[in-house]
């Protein structure tokens, strides 16, 4: 995620040019990528003035800092001063050899052995949904800004319960369009949550009591053209009337869109924001169907790279309403991704843990629909990924994708299924009257801060409407 950054405890820059082409291809022959410390904020000044591309997250006082810069300023940056090591002698190389292992066909792997694109990732869809009618169904949210189908895949059994109660999870991937590790990690969630289903008896129970949808390429038209075309493009591929292209899909949400602060106003930007909020057909889709959820729990969004586990707000540096629950979530995805292969990401709060976004998708579901939304950055140290990366990367996350889902199902499941056991019935009722008679916090259902008789009107009224 290219980045703009709280540097030396000022507000760094807001986004950079890339260095794109307006031909069929661009090419990064000569590129490198350079690590270097910054000390100060004119250090920094000096990177911007070379249209280096950040490719660091964070930049702290004398802390190295990863910078993609073209042939043209290598000159300059030696003349500037500035100490330096060279981590990546030529990107295209990398570029390169990805292409040709891509056009090599991936016979006799497997299909999570290498990046898949768009035509793939949809065709699997429509297998695993195939495989598994019932419980799967592809979706077309609508189309892209090219009239691209931005498709998801609906995971739940409506056959069990009533599906109007119960709640809502939505996990998407790839707002930006270089993040190619992203919808791996979103199509390899769904995999193995079908594969579980009849072994697994918690997962059974969550997809027969929640809607799982998974959208894994948010921005088709931008992720066609990293395999046609660039591959470091990050937004979408709106003409911006200026000469410039894309808008960055990820801050033109509709909260507190507009602020000069984690977005630009500018289209060169890699972080432009659009003419307005849900400017873009992207944004408008996934809220579209976000709205019309009303009992959606749980939000993730899917990112890379860099480690990091993130959470409202992204627009000021202020906490957000309920950020002791932000911070208990946060930091249990955290565990559950350390669990599987021991690595450590970094939670927190995304304007102070990582850099301020403003128009970002965070912000909005917990803003506008009171849904509690994360980002999570995966693993890596480039765009361009090794491809034995994406089954470690995505064993990782999917625990992590789990608990959330269980998380939103016990939060925000029918307040009349008192015992968890994913039905109404009388034992709910017993349960209910136990826990009354114990003075269990649990049975505050009216959330009034005591255990009294109104909620055993609440519980009843719950009980009787059935939704």
């Amino acid at each position: 995620m290219r980045t703009q950054l709280i540097a030396l405890g000022l507000l760094a820059t807001t986004g950079l040019a890339q260095p794109l082409a307006t031909g069929p291809a661009v090419r990064y022959d000569g590129y490198k990528v350079v690590r270097v410390r910054i000390e100060s904020v004119r250090d920094l000044q000096v990177m911007q003035a070379l249209d280096a591309d950040q490719w660091a997250h964070r930049i702290e006082p004398g802390v190295p800092a990863d910078f993609m810069i073209s042939p043209e300023v290598l000159d300059e940056l030696d003349a500037s001063g500035l100490g330096y090591e060279v981590v990546i002698e030529n990107v295209q190389e990398a570029v390169d050899a990805e292409n040709a292992r891509l056009a090599g066909g991936g016979a006799g792997r497997a299909w999570f052995d290498d990046f898949k694109n768009l035509d793939e990732i949809n065709a699997y869809m429509d297998t695993l949904a195939a495989a598994n009618p019932g419980l799967a169904t592809v979706v077309d949210l609508g189309p892209s800004l090219q009239g691209r189908s931005i498709r998801g895949l609906r995971i739940a059994n409506d056959a069990v319960g009533n599906s109007a109660c119960e709640p809502s999870v939505l996990y998407n991937a790839c707002q930006h369009a270089r993040e190619w590790i992203s919808p791996m990690v979103a199509m390899y969630a769904a995999d193995r949550l079908l594969a579980s289903y009849s072994s697994d008896p918690d997962i059974q129970r969550l997809i027969d009591h929640t809607e799982i949808m998974i959208v894994p390429v948010s921005n088709p038209d931008g992720y066609v053209y990293t395999w046609t075309n660039d591959r470091y493009w990050r937004k979408n591929r709106r003409n911006n009337g200026d000469g410039s292209t894309g808008v960055d899909i990820n801050r033109n949400w509709g909260y507190q869109w507009g602020l000069n602060n984690g977005s630009d106003p500018w289209g060169w930007s890699d972080v432009y924001r659009g003419t307005a909020p849900f400017s873009e057909p992207e944004t408008q889709r996934l809220r579209d169907w976000s709205a019309s959820r009303p009992n959606l729990a749980a939000h993730i969004d899917l990112h890379s790279f860099g480690q990091y586990v993130l959470w409202p707000w992204g627009y000021t540096g202020q906490q957000p309403p309920d950020a002791q629950t932000f911070s208990q979530v946060g930091n249990q995805i955290k565990q559950e991704i350390k669990n599987v292969h021991n690595r450590t990401y970094t939670a927190g709060q995304c304007y102070t843990t990582l850099y301020p976004v403003s128009g970002g998708a965070n912000d909005w579901f917990w803003g506008e629909i009171e849904t509690h939304s994360f980002t999570i950055e995966l693993r890596g140290n480039d765009f361009v990924l090794p491809r034995a990366e994406i089954i470690p990367n995505s064993e990782e996350i999917y625990p992590a994708l789990v608990y959330f889902a269980e998380w939103g199902l016990d939060t925000r499941g029918p307040v009349g299924d008192f015992n968890d056991d994913g039905a109404w019935n009388t034992l709910d009722v017993l349960a209910y009257l136990n826990a009354y008679a114990a003075r269990d916090p649990d049975a505050d259902i009216n959330g009034d801060g005591a255990v009294n008789t109104l909620d055993v009107t609440a519980f009843l009224n719950a009980w009787n409407a059935r939704c």
